[in-house]
């Protein structure tokens, strides 16, 4: 089936062979093809004129080339806009669906003000459906929605009744997936994903939009029908390949969390290949995680594998990397693990690190589900697969912590021991570093070796221990061998990184007790290992670290108290 545009142009298409036909059987010299040529043009021309608007488009189409150049103006821009506008005027629906003018009506959009914008929607009220099946027309319906915020309610309330099928239309899934995204509010997101619920949700449209949950506890005898409608629409979304867009993530998140044990299975055998698809969404994520919790291990190696070519990117997305760590949960397959998804994490650790989320996945598998790295509701949504995990694996958690974490450690102390000077003058590799001198497995004298030349370096004034967050992380290293989580001073244990820290920095210990680095020679003073050696270095330097603490210096205010009080004993 052909609409009117399409017939017009393969009459269009048909009639622009005719002369070329007729110019292939003239006799093949210049002068005749040139002749023919220019009356092919000239044809061409006459029948473009003889189309509705013609004269309306050419002007058009000659103001919007200048208007659309970067270097325009403001002020001419305004002024050709204006021009625009006024050619176009009550005739926008009649020139919409070609594609010479929807662009100029994107860009009428893109650079009008609200009252050009506002006029453009206006005329197109009622015509928002079919422009978002149209390849040329989805882009103007975008732009309503980003530019025109008095109508996303009307271009929303056009697809009420429509989602399953447009979700299924290749341009018109990605008008919808927009509009749910980015623009619907909460009524309209329940009012467009209930449409997956089956036929009466699509037709009757209720004023007081209500979530699943919400709808089984007034209704609990439908919930067969929509778990039944559900799984239909999500197997036949599945097959025209828009498994990416957030309201099917949406869909598929109410089904695992509503349906039975057999449920749950279908769905993982349907997306188990195509989970790594969804992991930039939030609903997204916590099917993969559900996913993950509850599959057979045969079904687990399927996912995992899939990750691997993506693993930096899922690292490094805000939703993406809770998957991630759910991964680290409950895969009894260290092996399989280590092999697709730490070993990915070896090869990128430089962007890894660096990154806000990246860093987590790493922190992870060092410090587990730590409050300093990872929020409440986090831990909470972690939490709340342990009961099921006892259940679909095998492994002690320990023990699955300890096997990656014996799998990673050899490339963190690599890395970090190379890079310590920049990763301890960094927000998130700092927190790496200290994590991996606490916790990390293996040999760490290069560690320590590195930790020493750094600190044993001459350069006073750009010294690692006059940068606040290296002075801050070291601090904390030294004070984490002898306080406990409450503060208490402990006794057991053997203290390493104080004592080498010490060492270091013995022939400067002066001068940093009295700069940035007091903190740090509090620490060291504090510390049951050191405290003998600080205080003969400082005993006859409490004077000048008394004067730099009454200059502002916090550290040495404190450091000459506690100086003073352990002297006393």
């Amino acid at each position: 089936m052909f609409d009117g545009e399409e017939i017009e142009e393969a009459q269009e298409a048909d009639e622009q062979t005719e002369p070329q036909a007729k110019l292939n059987q003239q006799p093949a010299n210049s002068q005749n093809s040139k002749e023919a040529h220019e009356k092919q043009k000239t044809l061409k021309l006459e029948r473009k004129a003889q189309k509705p608007h013609f004269e309306i488009l050419s002007q058009a189409k000659k103001i919007w080339e200048k208007m659309r150049r970067k270097d325009v103006p403001k002020p001419e821009r305004e002024k050709l806009i204006s021009d625009l506008m006024a050619l176009v005027k009550g005739r926008v629906v009649e020139v919409i669906f070609k594609h010479d003018a929807s662009r100029v009506i994107q860009t009428c959009l893109k650079y009008g003000n609200p009252e050009h914008r506002n006029q453009i929607a206006s005329e197109l009220k009622g015509r928002y459906l079919e422009l978002s099946k149209s390849m040329y027309g989805k882009f103007i319906v975008i732009k309503i929605l980003h530019y025109c915020p008095k109508y996303r309610e009307h271009v929303i309330k056009e697809f009420y009744g429509k989602v399953r099928k447009l979700i299924r239309h290749k341009e018109a899934s990605e008008i919808i997936e927009e509009a749910f995204g980015q623009f619907a509010n909460s009524a309209q997101r329940h009012a467009l994903v209930e449409e997956f619920y089956g036929p009466e949700f699509a037709l009757f449209k209720s004023a007081d939009k209500k979530s699943l949950d919400d709808i089984l506890k007034e209704k609990p005898e439908k919930k067969e029908s929509i778990l039944k409608h559900l799984n239909e629409t999500i197997s036949a979304i599945l097959d025209k390949g828009t498994i990416n867009h957030s309201i099917v993530h949406r869909a598929m998140y109410e089904y695992l969390t509503h349906t039975d044990a057999n449920g749950v299975q279908e769905m993982i055998a349907i997306i188990k290949e195509q989970v790594a698809e969804i992991l930039h969404t939030k609903d997204g994520a916590q099917v993969a995680m559900l996913c993950l919790l509850y599959a057979t291990p045969k079904d687990r190696k399927v996912i995992v594998k899939s990750f691997k070519p993506f693993v930096q990117k899922i690292c490094q997305e805000e939703y993406g990397h809770m998957v991630l760590l759910r991964l680290f949960d409950v895969v009894d397959d260290t092996v399989l693990v280590n092999k697709n998804i730490i070993s990915e994490i070896c090869n990128t650790l430089d962007e890894i690190v660096n990154d806000k989320y990246g860093r987590r996945v790493v922190l992870y598998l060092l410090a587990g589900r730590s409050p300093k790295y990872i929020s409440p509701d986090n831990i909470t949504l972690l939490q709340t697969g342990d009961e099921v995990r006892a259940t679909t694996s095998k492994k002690e958690p320990a023990a699955r912590s300890k096997e990656l974490l014996n799998a990673i450690s050899p490339a963190l102390l690599k890395y970090v021991s190379e890079n310590l000077g920049s990763m301890l003058r960094e927000p998130f590799p700092s927190q790496v570093c200290f994590e991996v001198f606490r916790n990390a497995a293996g040999d760490k004298s290069a560690l320590f070796d590195a930790l020493k030349t750094l600190i044993a370096e001459d350069d006073e004034e750009n010294h690692i221990l006059e940068n606040t967050i290296a002075s801050r992380t070291l601090k904390t290293l030294i004070q984490s061998e002898y306080k406990s989580k409450s503060g208490e001073i402990k006794t057991d244990g053997e203290a390493t990184i104080g004592p080498a820290i010490l060492d270091a920095v013995q022939s400067q210990i002066a001068h940093f007790s009295t700069s940035g680095g007091s903190f740090v020679v509090l620490a060291l003073l504090e510390s049951p290992a050191c405290q003998k050696k600080v205080m003969s270095a400082l005993k006859k330097r409490v004077k000048d670290i008394k004067k730099a603490g009454a200059e502002g210096n916090k550290g040495a205010e404190i450091l000459a108290q506690t100086i003073t009080k352990l002297g006393a004993n």
